[in-house]
């Protein structure tokens, strides 16, 4: 029997008592109950204050984003909104990022492998959506796939997409991801994977944001995560400007813990990584 059950029998028996003094007991414990019932009866506490952002009332994926018309790297259609009844962890990047989006996904994929290793695969899902949708196709998004998981059968609970370009903007701007195309550097780089000049780039924050089962929005982590040498591929090292090499060596603004922190409270579960 739950605590809570137990609560019930309680205030069942003591209901029968005549005391006053009882009676208002009672009306205490049901109060008591009824927030208990409305924060969810979690057992694993929120992430302490000082990690990420915490968003005190739930925000509600409205229903016309949640349904975007979005393409994984398979060129399947897919939507968040398919989602719903998971965890799910959504995340911005560009495959042709330099910089930052390197240690984000390698972040990511570290989390998820935690998250399958503590058998929670099928309870939380990773989203990974670019912000570069005409130079994401499905066919870069599956090569950007492969040099960070290997075979599709390796973390099936992580998707990239991507979409026409409206479709995507619709998305981010509703959650606040700043984006900016700029010219590209001098001499500019070539694309890792097809070798084409690249003409242009994309300023763009950096942010993972956590939705509970209902598909609202709880928490944030925002910049750029830790991420070491050996957790990059050697493509996508080699594909590094100076100043994404020297990030590999800094301390980021949040960690894989502090990420399975947040997913084990959201799914009700303590996660070691």
């Amino acid at each position: 029997m739950t605590w809570v059950s137990r609560l019930r029998v309680w205030v069942h028996v003591h209901d029968r008592l005549p005391s006053q003094d009882v009676t208002r007991l009672r009306a205490l414990v049901l109060a008591a109950l009824a927030v208990v019932l409305l924060a969810g009866c979690g057992s694993v506490p929120r992430p302490a204050a000082g990690i990420g952002t915490y968003l005190k009332g739930p925000k509600p994926l409205p229903s016309a984003i949640a349904g975007l018309h979005l393409v994984d790297s398979s060129g399947h259609a897919r939507s968040l909104a398919q989602l719903r009844g998971k965890v799910v962890v959504v995340q911005d990047t560009m495959t042709l990022c330099q910089e930052t989006c390197p240690m984000d996904t390698a972040a990511l994929v570290k989390t998820a492998r935690e998250v399958d290793a503590a058998g929670l695969t099928s309870k939380v899902e990773f989203v990974t959506v670019t912000v570069d949708p005409h130079r994401d196709t499905p066919a870069q998004l599956a090569a950007y796939r492969e040099l960070y998981a290997g075979t599709k059968q390796d973390l099936p609970n992580w998707v990239l997409l991507t979409g026409k370009p409206k479709v995507v903007d619709t998305l981010w701007k509703f959650l606040g991801v700043y984006r900016k195309r700029v010219p590209q550097d001098d001499p500019p780089p070539k694309n890792w994977r097809t070798g084409k000049t690249l003409t242009y780039d994309i300023e763009h924050s950096d942010e993972a944001f956590f939705f509970d089962t209902r598909l609202r929005e709880r928490f944030i982590l925002e910049g750029m995560p830790t991420a070491g040498k050996g957790s990059i591929p050697a493509r996508i090292r080699k594909f590094l400007s100076k100043e994404g090499r020297d990030n590999l060596h800094k301390a980021g603004d949040w960690t894989t813990g502090q990420a399975l922190d947040v997913i084990g409270w959201l799914a009700d579960k303590r996660i070691s990584g």
